[in-house]
């Protein structure tokens, strides 16, 4: 939804961004663990954990949509994250491991993990790069998509700055 409030026409749907989350969360985790001492790391990522919660990181939008920050803001990030959780146990609770997917939803939501800070990293990371292909097709109304941005990780720190200076501002 930021896409079009940005005067995107025909964004990416939540199921690309996922797509590419998958694909770069897997990516990264293998790149982070090649030099765990540099990414401020003890012990290994589990990869394969990584990319399942990528899968599952916005599930929830595909019945919620994806709620710009403006909306976010005025019905409060509580009563947002409320409704997402709401929708991922209805839609996992029944599955055989439901309860463990739900519980890996958490973990990403909370941001409580080496495995969840590198997806939300990779999520960040992602959105970055579709504004770059949307600067690329003409479209100027794409700052609140690339700055404020913190990053858990050296290597997304990094890859942002590379990226930012290939297409600055």
């Amino acid at each position: 939804m930021g896409w079009l409030f940005a005067g995107v026409a025909q964004p990416e749907s939540v199921a690309d961004h996922t797509c590419l989350v998958g694909i770069y969360a897997f990516f990264l985790a293998e790149a982070v663990n090649a030099d765990l001492t540099a990414q401020g790391l003890e012990r290994p990522l589990d990869v394969g954990r990584v990319v399942c919660m990528a899968l599952l990181h916005d599930l929830a939008e595909s019945l919620l949509t994806d709620l710009p920050k403006r909306s976010t803001a005025a019905l409060g990030a509580e009563a947002k994250r409320a409704a997402e959780e709401r929708i991922i146990t209805d839609l996992l609770g029944d599955l055989p491991d439901g309860q463990g997917y739900i519980e890996m939803w958490r973990e990403y939501d909370s941001g409580s993990t080496p495995e969840a800070h590198l997806v939300k990293d990779v999520d960040k990371l992602e959105m970055v790069m579709q504004s770059l292909r949307y600067a690329e097709r003409g479209h100027t109304n794409l700052r609140e998509f690339r700055t404020g941005h913190t990053w858990h990780y050296p290597i997304s720190r990094i890859l942002f700055e590379q990226i930012s200076a290939d297409f600055p501002l």
